[in-house]
């Protein structure tokens, strides 16, 4: 990849954000003219199709990705978020389910699979795929938290400031 497209779609995923589709649109288009095999933007147009309720043409980019990477998780979860809406359970639940077995832990795809059983009858197996969405949604965030150094200031900033109230607290009430 070059630096213009990793601009590019930091850029894209920026506007996506902020749901501003319209430039989203724009700058994956340029993406992917510039590297025609970038599967990721294939995914985010998708998602953006998904998201002006164009599910065909999401369906069609959401394929494409899978396609050209037929390892990308997200790619599949998305896939079975069109099949859902369009009432296809059985095929959503394949696309969930490959996308779990490609990413055991992804925290959206194991989410929608268990909303997926809720609606199908199956209360119990719904609702603890759900519990385990959001167990792994936690962790994933925590770990996304250690990783990112300004996350990591923050949380020591935080504690320091924990660490200060209680010495004055303890300061306080010990006079």
């Amino acid at each position: 990849m070059t630096p213009k497209v990793d601009e590019l779609y930091a850029e894209a995923l920026g506007y996506l954000d902020g749901w501003e589709l319209d430039q989203a649109e724009e700058c994956l288009l340029r993406l992917i003219e510039l590297d025609p095999e970038h599967a990721r933007a294939y995914n985010k147009l998708g998602v953006v199709f998904a998201r002006r309720k164009d599910l065909r043409q999401a369906e069609d980019c959401f394929n494409q990705a899978i396609a050209l990477d037929p390892n990308l998780a997200a790619a599949h979860s998305n896939l079975g978020n069109i099949y859902a809406e369009r009432g296809w359970a059985d095929r959503a639940k394949a696309a969930y389910e490959k996308a779990l077995a490609l990413d055991p832990g992804n925290p959206t795809a194991m989410h929608n699979l268990g909303v997926l059983y809720r609606k199908g009858g199956d209360i119990g197996k719904g609702v603890s795929l759900l519990k385990q969405a959001s167990k792994q949604e936690r962790y994933r965030f925590r770990d996304q938290a250690r990783r990112d150094p300004r996350s990591r200031r923050v949380i020591n900033l935080g504690w320091v400031i924990v660490i200060g109230i209680g010495l004055v607290l303890f300061l306080l009430f010990n006079r």
